[in-house]
């Protein structure tokens, strides 16, 4: 850089800028290549920022230069000078490809014309170069009382450093500084930082293990190290890093464990910034497998992407800890000598070697080597802090760190162990926060290695918004939560969860339920002998293991039957009240299966599932307290509530209408079909009778997350297929379809629908425009395939970021259900999914008596309970496949 210097020519200052901007251009472009390819080729990334700096320094510091060079002597002769100082991350040598540079031009007392010409100078070169450059000129009274009214400058000046002009200047500047940040000062800049800190990470999701986290900004980012440096600068006036060991803040080994976490998010924010071209933080769904394969994780066994993922998490974790306990022990340590023997004074005496001391637990002095005394206390000392709600101090943390070895394998068959383990878990309160202690200090993992198999484990999908070790610590705060819920669709939970007689069961299961996905694919199945082994060898009664594993075993079961499959299939219910076997069993199974949804992530919980969920949980309670129903005939079962039905509505419609209604509808209806239900299609019966081309009629239910369409008209093929289509094409969102069809022809098909955020449809210019569109298809005014191809634009979802490619599904059950036979299908979800399947269904001469629908993010999960036209079970081999190959096909060829 400074070769170019003696090419410039004489003159002012736009002159010399026009002749060397060219070249400057080049010797940058041409540095920011070389360092490129160093982080290509695996550079660190403390070395890639430094050089950034570097390149910087080397280009800001010759412009200080040429610019001295260009200003008249009279002017320099005047002038007191400046000094040129770099600030924030420029200040500690921490330049990401597309930071922001950050300078002062600090001035003793007055800005004069030396002083501007200089600015003015290296700030338009600056300019012209394509810099993003955050500037201040300052006397050393402006910068000290910009110091004390703004946080953030203050903050951006502790990390100063001198790059040209009057050294002098500077170390003024620094001098004034620290003598104002000492004392209530120095205390009170740290609260400031800390509360900045703790809206910082409420912003951005309050969890390292967040699904697309911001690596400058969020829990366990950048930001969370250098406010723990800025915090030991203020306390301890730290200049270099190497210094935390020495002044006891941090240990060798944690400083280093720190030094890996910041340079390898240095290194992902370089490439972030890189493939961005520009500033970039967010690690999003769809930056992060370019990412990973940049950063050197290729897929082999398990994805690239996932890999580099449990990287990242593992060190953001390690960040995010050993960051904290170098603010608590900044914050912690005493003042004086006489500090120290106050705080002494204060302690209170808990019990095994254990004090406390500002609501902190503390080992007592010279009392370091109680764990090797009794490694038991490795769990105890967790016991106190649920019990008395108090945290660990940062050097009872750093002893539990220093002694993870002892617990071996007699420390994990001890009863002892167990019995503090349990205690833990039988607490109503504040369970996860001490389960998620003890992950971070590595004791659970200790104690139950198991689950050191799930640390930082990503599933890379757009669906859980967590790693698989903090979604356990999630249902565990929701399980929590629950005593304290005021919400009116939560207070079964609430209710059902206050009468568990063993939640710590409940608990283990949460702890258990997902291990098995460290493991790889059939998660359910290992995740089963996961939990027998580690709860034997931890000597857990065999009933509560046995309550355990089939939690575990069970975990997806009840979603599955609520969501998929018949709810009105009396022997299903059955099926599965046999299978649970047990009232309290239920009752956790039920709670685990809402916190397990709920905890993936948002929007994945819905009313609707809540409505579906509860009314499984209670056919299922009423069978398990009552008994099983005493068999009868299901023609005779009809017939008795046909003659209830006809003596309720006969006098409103005439008993002869009533009867013949029941009689013309198959059994099925009759069974299942309340009475306020057929006295409102009764009604829509008549509307087409009188010469509608169809009736409809529509009911919202808010409280349970779905509106209700009933749907009435002349039977016809393929009329089912274009009732969902034109539901489709008004962006209304299918949940649930019953169809019936009577003797003579008129066909009933009731929906419960929502609308795009889940939550019931009660816009009512929807509904008239669905009438309005369906009118014109029935009467064959407009085809269906039309509305959907006109509405493509406004209702077709974007891609979802991070979405892999997925084959469709077709599978057959022909167990399930004594009359139906049930086909589920799983296929990548696109507008008109639905009408395709339907449509299909139709051409392959199958009725339709019930469909599921359900979306996961970027995937189709539909259920459709059919038969033949004769009312029998479709017959296994050739005709099963020739159904799945059209439904292949179409779905493959949608609406064109």
């Amino acid at each position: 850089m400074e070769a170019l210097a003696p090419a410039a020519p004489a003159g002012d200052g736009e002159a010399l800028r026009a002749a060397l901007l060219p070249a400057v251009k080049q010797f940058i472009a041409e540095e920011r290549a070389g360092i490129e390819t160093a982080h290509r080729g695996g550079a660190s990334g403390l070395e890639v920022v430094a050089r950034h700096a570097d390149l910087v320094d080397a280009v800001v510091c010759q412009l200080f230069r040429l610019a001295e060079g260009v200003v008249p002597p009279a002017l320099r002769e005047r002038s007191e000078g400046c000094a040129l100082v770099a600030l924030g991350g420029y200040g500690r040598r921490e330049l990401n490809p597309g930071s922001d540079v950050d300078v002062m031009f600090l001035y003793p007392r007055r800005v004069d014309g030396y002083v501007a010409a200089i600015l003015n100078h290296v700030l338009y070169f600056l300019w012209d170069l394509g810099f993003s450059v955050g500037h201040s000129c300052r006397s050393l009274n402006d910068a000290m009382r910009m110091m004390d009214a703004d946080l953030t400058a203050r903050t951006s000046m502790l990390e100063a450093r001198f790059l040209a002009g009057r050294p002098d200047v500077f170390a003024g500047f620094q001098e004034r500084m620290w003598r104002t940040l000492q004392g209530r000062r120095a205390q009170q800049y740290i609260q400031l930082k800390l509360r900045e800190q703790l809206q910082r990470h409420s912003k951005y999701g309050g969890s390292v293990y967040l699904q697309e986290p911001n690596v400058k900004e969020g829990p366990g980012g950048l930001r969370d190290f250098h406010t723990a440096l800025w915090v030991a600068r203020a306390r301890h006036r730290l200049d270099d890093l190497k210094a935390l060991p020495a002044l006891g803040l941090l240990s060798p080994v944690e400083l280093a464990q720190c030094l890996q976490g910041l340079d390898f998010l240095l290194r992902v924010r370089s490439e972030l910034h890189y493939l961005h071209g520009g500033k970039s933080d967010v690690l999003s769904l769809s930056l992060q497998v370019p990412v990973a394969a940049n950063l050197g994780f290729r897929d082999e066994a398990t994805y690239g992407v996932e890999r580099f993922m449990q990287q990242y998490y593992t060190r953001a974790g390690a960040l995010h800890q050993f960051s904290g306990h170098l603010i608590e022990r900044c914050v912690a340590r005493p003042g004086s000598h006489v500090e120290a023997v106050m705080k002494k004074l204060r302690a209170r005496d808990i019990g095994d070697e254990f004090t406390e001391l500002n609501r902190q637990i503390h080992i007592l002095p010279g009392k370091r080597h109680c764990f090797r005394e009794d490694p038991i206390r490795l769990l105890k000392i967790f016991w106190y802090r649920q019990e008395l709600g108090y945290d660990l101090s940062p050097e009872a943390k750093e002893a539990i760190r220093t002694n993870l070895e002892l617990i071996d394998d007699d420390f994990r068959r001890s009863n002892r162990a167990l019995g503090f383990f349990l205690a833990i878990l039988k607490a109503p309160r504040g369970v996860a926060d001490t389960l998620r202690q003890m992950h971070q200090l590595g004791v659970l993992s200790a104690y139950i290695p198991e689950f050191a198999r799930v640390a930082c484990l990503v599933q890379f999908d757009y669906y859980h918004r967590y790693t698989v070790d903090e979604h356990t610590f999630v249902l565990l705060d929701y399980l929590e939560a629950l005593a304290e819920a005021t919400d009116p669709r939560l207070q079964e939970f609430r209710r059902i969860a206050g009468e568990l007689k063993k939640p710590e069961v409940l608990k283990q299961a949460i702890l258990f339920h997902d291990l098995g996905k460290g493991e790889g694919h059939g998660h359910v199945e290992r995740g089963v002998a996961i939990a027998e082994a580690a709860l034997t060898r931890m000597g857990l009664a065999e009933s509560d293991i046995a309550g355990v594993k089939f939690l575990v075993a069970q975990h997806l079961s009840m979603a599955h039957i609520a969501e998929r499959r018949d709810l009105d299939d009396e022997r299903l219910i059955i099926d599965f009240a046999r299978l649970v076997g047990d009232e309290d069993l239920l009752k956790m199974l039920y709670l685990l299966t809402y916190l397990d949804i709920n905890a993936v992530g948002p929007q994945v919980w819905t009313d609707w599932k809540g409505t579906l969920l509860w009314e499984l949980f209670i056919k299922t309670h009423t069978i398990l307290t009552r008994g099983v129903p005493e068999g009868e005939e299901e023609h005779r079962k009809a017939a008795n509530l046909r003659a209830a039905l006809v003596a309720e509505l006969g006098e409103e419609f005439g008993p002869e209408v009533v009867r013949q209604h029941l009689t013309l509808m198959p059994s099925r209806y009759v069974l299942t079909t309340s009475s306020t239900k057929v006295a409102q299609h009764l009604q829509l019966i008549e509307q087409v009778r009188r010469g509608e081309p169809v009736a409809i009629r529509w009911d919202a239910y808010p409280m349970a997350g779905y509106s209700e369409v009933s749907v009435c008209a002349p039977g016809a093929p393929g009329r089912f297929a274009r009732v969902v289509g034109t539901l489709t094409a008004n962006g209304i969102n299918i949940l649930t379809a019953q169809l019936f069809s009577r003797a003579d022809g008129v066909m009933i098909r009731t929906f419960q629908v929502s609308d795009g955020r889940g939550a019931a449809l009660e816009d009512e210019t929807v509904w008239h425009r669905f009438a309005r569109d369906l009118k014109g298809v029935i009467l064959e005014q407009v085809a269906v395939r039309d509305l959907i191809k006109a509405r493509r634009r406004d209702l077709l979802a974007k891609p979802t970021p991070g979405a892999r490619e997925m084959q469709t599904r077709v599978e057959f059950d022909d167990l399930v259900s004594d009359r139906y036979t049930v086909i589920d299908i799983r296929a990548p979800d696109r507008l008109g999914l639905l009408y395709v399947i339907s449509s299909t269904l139709s051409d392959m001469d199958l009725d339709v008596a019930l469909a599921k629908i359900a979306t996961e993010v970027d995937q189709a999960v539909d259920v459709f309970y059919v038969t033949e036209k004769d009312g029998s079970k479709v017959a296994e081999g050739d005709r099963m496949e020739a159904i799945r190959q059209a439904l292949v096909h179409a779905i493959a060829e949608g609406i064109a």
